[in-house]
């Protein structure tokens, strides 16, 4: 494991490239409860596994099957990545994480959006 820092917005897309799984540990308190950060669709997309704290937006946004492998608490990250690799579970975890998000795009979410607000006469 190596821990970066803070780094470069350009620099983002080669460190994500370079990871085995990605992480999303965070605090379960009142502003983390129901967000979905863009960084995960980000890991997904770039077909990595993630483990993530169990929040609800999150579950409610990728619920159980989609790559993502939630923990508790934060303390539970090293675990769980020790576990995804000792069953050789990380390429179908990333599998499962690509195939969940590879259909999205801002332009296909706007346009289903415009498809929603369009009454059809």
């Amino acid at each position: 494991m190596i821990l970066t820092g803070k780094i470069p917005f350009e620099e983002v897309p080669k460190h994500i490239a370079a990871a085995d799984i990605c992480l999303l540990p965070a605090y379960k308190n009142e502003i983390m409860m129901n967000i979905v950060p863009i960084k995960i669709y980000e890991y997904m997309a770039m077909g990595k596994p993630v483990i993530a704290t169990n929040l609800p937006g999150i579950l409610k946004e990728f619920g159980l099957d989609s790559g993502i492998n939630y923990i508790e608490k934060s303390a539970d990250t090293l675990e769980k990545a020790i576990w995804l690799n000792k069953t050789n579970e990380i390429e179908a975890e990333g599998k499962k994480a690509y195939s969940f998000v590879h259909d999205l795009s801002w332009d296909n979410i706007t346009d289903k959006f415009e498809n929603l607000l369009t009454v059809k006469e």
